[in-house]
């Protein structure tokens, strides 16, 4: 007995596949046939099974996603079984990826500056080759969010505020759609120097010799860290004499003036 002939699949999606093939050459059959042998097996991992059915089709199920499998089909007489066809492949299609990346790290590196680094989904849940990463960020302060995108593990993420709190939540995707989003991941940009000065500066009480100077923050979106301290320059508008004083209030006290 030959083997079947015109092997073929079709309605192929991610986790099932339909393969036909036509009986061996009447003039090979050597009698009736009575049934298919089909044998699979999985080209990655090398497992593999058999079926058995009367028909020149047959529905394979609950196959794995986006995984290729190795089809061969004899037929069999009361007699016994002839030969295999040569080899058949079918690739079932793609999914999204069924879990998230993983060991998603956010460190920063300067005041603007954060470095993003992570692993892709284990193996058994990329679904699919994985063609981008999504990470969507909010900064904790403001509640602004923004969106970044890489094709690689890693991303270097520049122009970002001082001193803020980006909480950042990252997904592979493949061509089919976008995974799970990984748990949060928080990192704090470095402090710099405030970039503005402070506001409502102001005098009161004042005598022939003293007088008391107060003024509020830098507003908060240019402090650009924890204010520890404000420098007071003061210089004398008719001799130019100058000098300076340092506090951590917002109010300062100037006595023996002249």
């Amino acid at each position: 007995t030959a083997s079947p002939v015109s092997i073929s699949s079709s309605g192929i999606t991610s986790t099932s596949a339909v393969i036909s093939w036509g009986p061996p050459p009447y003039e090979d059959q050597n009698g009736v046939i009575i049934s298919y042998t089909i044998s699979v097996s999985v080209l990655e991992t090398g497992e593999s099974f058999t079926y058995t059915t009367s028909d020149p089709t047959l529905e394979l199920t609950g196959l794995k996603i986006y995984t290729t499998y190795i089809i061969q089909v004899a037929a069999s007489t009361s007699v016994g079984q002839g030969p295999f066809t040569q080899e058949f492949n079918v690739t079932t299609l793609e999914e999204a990826p069924s879990a998230p990346p993983t060991n998603f790290q956010a460190t920063a590196v300067t005041s603007t500056t954060a470095s993003l680094s992570w692993g892709p989904p284990p193996v058994d849940s990329q679904n699919g080759v994985l063609i981008q990463y999504t990470i969507n960020v909010t900064v904790q302060e403001t509640e602004e969010r923004f969106q970044l995108t890489s094709p690689t593990t890693s991303l270097e993420v520049t122009d970002l505020k001082p001193f803020r709190t980006y909480l950042c939540i990252i997904a592979a995707s493949t061509s089919v759609g976008l995974g799970p989003f990984a748990a949060v991941v928080q990192v704090k940009t470095l402090e710099d120097v405030p970039a503005s000065s402070p506001v409502n500066v102001s005098s009161s009480d004042v005598t022939s010799t003293s007088a008391v100077i107060s003024w509020g923050p830098p507003p908060y979106e240019d402090q650009n860290g924890l204010i520890i301290s404000y420098t007071i320059s003061v210089s004398v508008q008719e001799t130019g004499e100058s000098f300076t004083y340092t506090t951590s209030d917002t109010t300062y006290s100037f006595t023996a003036l002249k």
